[in-house]
């Protein structure tokens, strides 16, 4: 159908998953320089808070005055580039890639002359995949969102997540895991989608 479109082939697939594992240790190496986990207690439980310390090491190199300005600077650059790559890449690919798919498939026509039985069915069945691209779309935003405005409010108006009641205290607590329980429920949730919106995943999983 589209004859000078990208072909995927075996050669290079290995290479676009290189790349794509380079470039995900390259981000999570940073974590190996600059990552502490900090303890803290709430609800009579110990917990960590995993964070980026970024005054330790702008002291270890000797930054001077210009210390307290770099340690501030080095996080907002880097979460920045995390929302970047992680979150609004992905979210603008997913987005272009699963519309232009449900576009040519809603545009597409069976060959031969016209059938009301089968085009409802046909029709049915693209209205259901069209939903499903969408949903996955949407919940990758719903899950990840939320983890990544926590990070970026925390860098760039850090005064606005400190809180200064137990209340405020209770409620950061709580959103902070929240955040972080709907970013790693994203892994589960696309496998329950296909299984309840595509008649197809359900039957080769059954």
């Amino acid at each position: 159908m589209s004859p000078l479109s990208f072909r995927w082939t075996r050669k290079r697939g290995p290479h676009i998953i290189l790349v794509i594992w380079l470039v995900a240790a390259l981000l999570s190496s940073v974590q190996f320089v600059h990552g502490r986990a900090t303890p803290f207690t709430w609800a009579d439980g110990t917990y960590y808070d995993c964070h980026e310390n970024w005054d330790e090491r702008a002291g270890k190199r000797g930054y001077g005055k210009d210390e307290s300005q770099l340690s501030t600077f080095l996080p907002q650059v880097y979460t920045a580039v995390i929302f970047t790559v992680t979150f609004l890449t992905p979210m603008l690919v997913l987005t272009f890639t699963y519309s232009s798919i449900g576009w040519k498939m809603w545009r597409h026509t069976s060959p031969g002359n016209a059938d009301i039985q089968r085009d409802q069915q046909q029709l049915t069945a693209k209205m259901k995949v069209v939903k499903m691209l969408a949903t996955v779309v949407l919940m990758f935003a719903v899950c990840w969102l939320p983890i990544h405005l926590m990070n970026l409010i925390l860098y760039f108006d850090r005064a606005a997540m400190q809180p200064d009641t137990a209340e405020q205290e209770y409620l950061y607590i709580a959103a902070f895991f929240s955040c972080h329980w709907f970013s790693m429920a994203n892994s589960f949730v696309n496998p329950i989608i296909y299984c309840f919106m595509s008649d197809n995943f359900r039957v080769s999983v059954c």
